[in-house]
């Protein structure tokens, strides 16, 4: 079976697929007054001829001619025409290019919309993992790939406005009646706001972090193995998300500071541009005369005491320059640097160790997740000395574990963490002390 080539099947088809710039702009046009409904040919016809007196263009057709020959083409793709009742209405096609490009119009940068998608697919995530009727691969489908979109909806957007911010610039500093020392610091302000934008948004990107934590926790999971592809693929739309948002950053704190060296520019033309214009009158306003000796001698107007407008000039000084300073230098031999076995082993040993950890954490978890489904509530304080135990005084684990337990444990509607401002001792380690903690099942 041949398969499909996109690029010959879009070349005959493009001008039909793609409407030209007053085509597009009358179907828009159709769209905003009727939607999905009906409308009849003499409404087309009025809003195209509304359409090119509004961009100044001139047909060399009757009007009848260009009309028809528009209405026929729109109707390979986007307009439906009904026979019978002689009416139109927008096909699928249409109906989606029009909503498509309304949709990202109208659409403005909200970073709260943003952290309640977030908050909306971690909360999500740790369903489908803990009900056994639902899994990861389901979460990733119907979950995280329908949000991604607006996800990067919301990055695009924001980025849109600081190019709309630039163009806005742009425009108006060519605009003579205009205030530019108003506008350039309209011009500020605007950028600083979508500074904040980007800020906010990066706040809200705080909570893909549990996402993470999660999702490396299921790596850890020999179960999960055959997921693997999928976890990445989410780890990786994190991290190309940050990549954007720091670049959107970047384009800002680079746009400002030539706002600022054209204020610069700006002001140094306009102190020339003033002191010619002082200069040529003071000198149209001043008189000459010539004195016993024949010199031509300037008179400033009255009012004005003369002033003298060049100092002395001072001879110019000899300096020595040391001959070490401007003499090349002697070349430094490149050394050759040795990798360090010994080091090496070590951080391997020490990524062992890491990993290790996780492990052991992520069991003694998932044991004391089903304890308390099992006998409905737990007293964490003896098991962290009983964990320490087994765990031959290890601080860093039960540490870590504990952690583990209030941050995702007090977020689960499924458990309860109670924790008393009680210390708890244990003979066997004298020299640590945990407050009373309960795990009760909800």
């Amino acid at each position: 079976m041949e398969s499909f080539n996109l690029y010959q099947e879009a070349k005959s088809n493009y001008d039909l697929l793609v409407p030209e710039k007053s085509e597009g702009l009358i179907l828009l046009s159709l769209y905003d007054k009727w939607g999905i409904e009906e409308f009849t040919e003499l409404q087309i016809n009025d809003t195209i001829d509304k359409i090119y007196r509004d961009l100044g263009r001139q047909s060399n057709r009757n009007a009848f001619d260009r009309n028809s020959s528009i209405i026929l083409k729109l109707q390979e793709f986007f307009l439906w025409r009904d026979e019978l009742k002689k009416n139109y209405r927008f096909k699928s096609y249409g109906e989606e290019f029009c909503k498509k490009i309304k949709e990202r119009l109208e659409h403005r940068y909200s970073p709260a919309e943003i952290k309640r998608l977030f908050d909306s697919l971690y909360l999500e995530l740790l369903r489908h993992i803990e009900d056994d009727e639902l899994n990861f691969l389901l979460w990733y489908k119907e979950q995280f790939k329908r949000r991604t979109t607006d996800i990067v909806n919301q990055v695009e957007i924001l980025d849109q406005q600081v190019s709309e911010s630039v163009r806005e610039f742009r425009s108006k500093i060519k605009n003579s009646e205009l205030n530019l020392f108003r506008l350039l610091e309209e011009i500020e302000i605007s950028l600083d706001l979508i500074k904040q934008y980007a800020v906010q948004l990066k706040d809200t990107f705080k909570s893909t972090y549990d996402i993470e934590y999660k999702l490396q926790d299921l790596i850890a999971d020999p179960n999960s193995q055959e997921n693997i592809g999928y976890i990445n693929d989410v780890l990786n739309f994190y991290a190309n998300i940050r990549s954007q948002l720091e670049q959107v950053s970047d384009r800002i704190d680079k746009i400002k500071p030539r706002i600022r060296e054209f204020i610069y520019d700006f002001n140094q033309r306009d102190f020339d541009r003033k002191t010619v214009l002082f200069l040529q009158t003071l000198l149209t306003l001043s008189a000459s005369t010539k004195n016993d000796k024949g010199k031509r001698i300037i008179n400033l107007p009255f009012g004005i005491p003369e002033f003298q407008i060049y100092g002395e000039i001072n001879a110019p000084k000899f300096v020595l320059i040391p001959d070490k300073d401007i003499t090349p230098k002697i070349p430094v031999e490149v050394t050759t640097r040795v990798a360090n076995q010994k080091r090496q082993e070590e951080r391997i040993k020490a990524e062992k160790k890491r990993l290790l950890e996780r492990k052991r954490i992520l069991f003694w978890f998932n044991n004391i997740k089903q304890q308390v489904n099992d006998e409905g509530s737990l007293e964490y304080s003896n098991k962290f000395y009983e964990i320490l135990k087994e765990e031959n005084n290890n601080l860093l684990i039960v540490t870590k574990l504990t952690s583990k337990i209030i941050r995702e444990l007090s977020q689960d509607m499924k458990f309860k963490v109670i924790v008393r401002q009680e210390e708890i001792s244990n003979t066997l380690f004298k020299k640590t002390r945990i407050w009373k903690m309960q795990i009760q099942k909800s």
